[in-house]
């Protein structure tokens, strides 16, 4: 059996609750914030998108337009990036697997606006498909100047709101080169850093036809195998709290049974010691 074949074995295996595997969106995904979307017209989209063009053709200074000065990577089983320009236009629209370049050849996004790009990518069909069964989409900003990765994160998280699944973060610039000289995109690349600081041996070729949803569940199914005693100690709590509620309630009438009686004898102590001077208080029997 191969590596790949070891890995979709070690995938089966997993059956975890959902709830506890989504608590490792937050172990691989920076942050998702939700805002209020925007829509446009299609015909706005494409009609902003030639005026653009045309007005950069000429005006000259084609090499400002087609010079991409930060990332998209749009990872869900697809890894593809959208390179954007100064202008904040779709420049390039380049697949890292085979899925990837599928994808891209029938997408018609180029010299559009990114969110527009974006919102036009997440209602393909083709993509439709791949966000089947509630896979998890990523998207992963990165760029030369902080400021204006920033800035397109911001927006990005903001038209993508209204998606379910769809987790925004942010890269750097030298992220993006180790990616491509691995041959993946700097979103996969950054999930799988993740993956290998849990598991040494993982390598680039065994996550590079991974889905995102296969690399979290690995994740998460690792972090498990890595604290098996938080877990247990967890487990023995939620054990604890599930017991009986009578038991746990006839446990404090005998505590309170306990206090009375003590109560009681103090009573009789102090009945026979009338006439003493300087009587001294014992406490009422409740402290453990």
């Amino acid at each position: 059996m191969d590596e790949k074949e070891k890995l979709k074995a070690s995938l089966d295996q997993i059956h975890a609750e959902e709830s506890l595997k989504t608590s490792t969106k937050k172990y691989l995904f920076e942050k998702v914030y939700f805002k209020e979307k925007k829509r446009s017209s299609p015909l706005r989209k494409f009609a902003a998108a030639a005026v653009c063009s045309l007005a950069v053709f000429i005006g000259g200074g084609s090499w400002l337009f087609f010079t991409p000065t930060a990332f998209i990577s749009v990872d869900v089983n697809p890894s593809l990036e959208l390179g954007i320009n100064r202008f904040d236009r779709i420049v390039s629209v380049t697949g890292y697997n085979e899925d990837g370049r599928a994808l891209a050849r029938g997408l018609h996004i180029k010299y559009m606006d990114y969110t527009d790009a974006l919102e036009t990518l997440m209602e393909d069909q083709n993509m439709e498909v791949y966000m089947a069964d509630n896979a998890d989409v990523v998207l992963t900003v990165a760029g030369d100047n902080a400021a204006k990765s920033s800035e397109i994160l911001d927006n990005v998280e903001s038209c993508m709101s209204e998606h379910q699944n769809v987790y925004c973060h942010s890269g750097n610039s030298e992220e993006v080169h180790h990616a491509h000289d691995a041959g993946l995109s700097f979103g996969k690349y950054q999930a799988w850093q993740v993956l290998q600081d849990l598991d040494p041996d993982i390598t680039l070729e065994e996550v590079q036809d991974m889905t995102m949803s296969e690399i979290r569940d690995l994740i998460w199914k690792y972090s498990q195998e890595k604290s098996p005693d938080k877990d247990q100690s967890t487990e023995s709590e939620n054990i604890q709290d599930s017991r009986d509620p009578d038991t746990s309630q006839g446990s404090t009438e005998d505590s309170s049974d306990s206090t009375e009686d003590s109560s009681d004898e103090d009573d009789l102590s102090e009945t026979t010691q009338q006439g003493h001077h300087g009587h001294q208080h014992h406490g009422d029997g409740t402290d453990d």
